[in-house]
C-alpha cells in the first residue's frame, strides 16, 4: 500500500524528522504508568503539525512493522516497541514445532503474523495468515517483505467462519481517524451500526485445511472481533484432529450484543479437555475468571509444555 502523501510544508517536514528522536526518548524512559498516554499526546501534536502518519516501528522483539500513527495501537507500537500480548504470544510459540503450521486468523496488518513467522522460520515451520480486508492484506505483505519472511507465510484474503459465502465487514473506529486500515468486524444480521461497510469472502477452516496439504496444525492466534465462535464451529474437524494451542482475544462486547455469554459459547465450541491460561503460570478454571484481554487455550495433554 502506498503511504498517504504528507503535506509538503516546512512544519510537516520538521514534525516528521522530530518523530525519530522523540521515539528514541520514549524508548529510553523507565516503564512507568502513564508513559503511553504521554506518548499519544506527543504523537497527536506531531500529526497536527503535519508529520507523515505512516512510519516504521522497531519492535522490542527485533523485527520491524509498518504502522499508521493515527491509530492508538500503532502509536504504542512505535513509541513503546511492545504489545500487551507479548507474554502469551511467547508461550504460544513454544508449541510451534518443526514441520508444523501456525494460523493467524484475523491477521489485520500482520503485527502478530510477523513475530509468529520469524519463530516459524527458526523452527522449520510455516504460517497461514487469514485476513478478509484487502487493504490490511497489502500491509501484511509489506510487513512480511520488510522482515524478509515472505517465504514462510501464505496470506489468504478471506475470513474464517461457520459457513462459506459473502459477508458484510464493518470498518470500525480505527477508520474514523482517517486511516485506511484498522479493526473491523463481521456484521451480524440486523446490525445497524454507523460504520462503513464492505463485502468480503468467508470460508471454513474445515473446507480449506485439506488443500494446504499440511501434516500438523500446532498453534492458532484468533482476533476476529466477536466472530470467534463462528470460526470454531467451522473448524470443528480440524481442531479435533490436531488439537492446537490457541491464543484468543477476549472480547465479550460482541457476544453481549448477540445475547450470548462468551464464557459459555467458547468452551462449547472447543474440542473436549481444553484448559484456560491468562499467563504462562496462571490457569483459570473457567473463562468467567478471565479478566485479561487475551487467553491461551491449551489441550490438557499439552499443559506440561507450557511451563517448560
Amino acid at each position: 500500500m502506498t503511504p498517504p502523501v504528507a503535506t509538503n510544508t516546512p512544519a510537516s517536514g520538521i514534525a516528521t524528522r522530530l518523530r525519530r528522536p522523540t521515539v528514541a526518548l520514549f524508548r529510553a524512559l523507565p516503564q512507568v504508568r502513564g508513559r503511553g498516554s504521554v506518548a499519544k499526546v506527543v504523537n497527536d501534536a506531531l500529526l497536527k503539525l503535519g508529520a507523515e502518519p505512516v512510519a516504521v516501528a522497531k519492535m522490542a522483539g527485533g523485527y520491524s512493522l509498518q504502522v499508521d500513527c493515527r491509530l492508538f495501537s500503532h502509536c504504542m507500537m512505535l513509541y513503546l516497541g511492545g504489545s500487551d500480548t507479548d507474554e502469551l504470544l511467547a508461550a504460544l510459540l513454544t508449541f510451534l514445532k518443526p514441520g508444523g503450521v501456525a494460523l493467524d486468523v484475523g491477521a489485520n496488518v500482520g503485527s502478530l503474523t510477523v513475530p509468529i513467522a520469524l519463530a516459524a522460520k527458526r523452527a522449520g515451520a510455516r504460517v497461514i495468515s487469514f485476513e478478509p480486508f484487502s487493504r490490511n492484506v497489502e500491509w501484511i505483505k509489506n510487513n512480511l517483505k520488510l522482515n524478509q519472511i515472505e517465504d514462510v507465510v501464505t496470506v489468504v484474503e478471506s475470513g474464517l467462519s461457520s459457513e462459506k459465502g459473502e459477508a458484510t465487514l464493518l470498518l470500525r473506529e480505527d477508520f474514523e481517524t482517517g486511516a485506511m486500515i484498522g479493526n473491523a468486524s463481521v456484521a451480524e444480521p440486523g446490525n445497524t451500526e454507523r460504520f462503513q461497510r464492505v463485502t468480503i469472502q468467508l470460508n471454513t477452516l474445515d473446507s480449506l485445511w485439506p488443500g494446504f496439504q499440511s501434516p500438523r496444525l500446532d498453534i492458532i492466534k484468533i482476533d476476529v472481533e466477536g466472530h470467534e465462535d463462528r470460526f470454531l464451529q467451522g473448524a470443528k474437524d480440524t481442531l479435533a484432529a490436531n488439537r492446537p494451542v490457541i491464543l484468543m482475544e477476549v472480547n465479550r462486547y460482541f457476544y453481549s450484543e448477540r445475547g450470548l455469554d462468551f464464557n459459555v459459547v467458547i468452551p462449547a465450541a472447543l474440542p473436549p479437555d481444553y484448559r484456560f491460561f491468562t499467563s504462562r503460570s496462571k490457569e483459570v478454571k473457567s473463562l468467567a475468571e478471565c479478566h485479561e484481554r487475551d487467553v491461551l487455550l491449551v489441550p490438557a495433554e499439552k499443559i506440561s509444555q507450557i511451563h517448560g
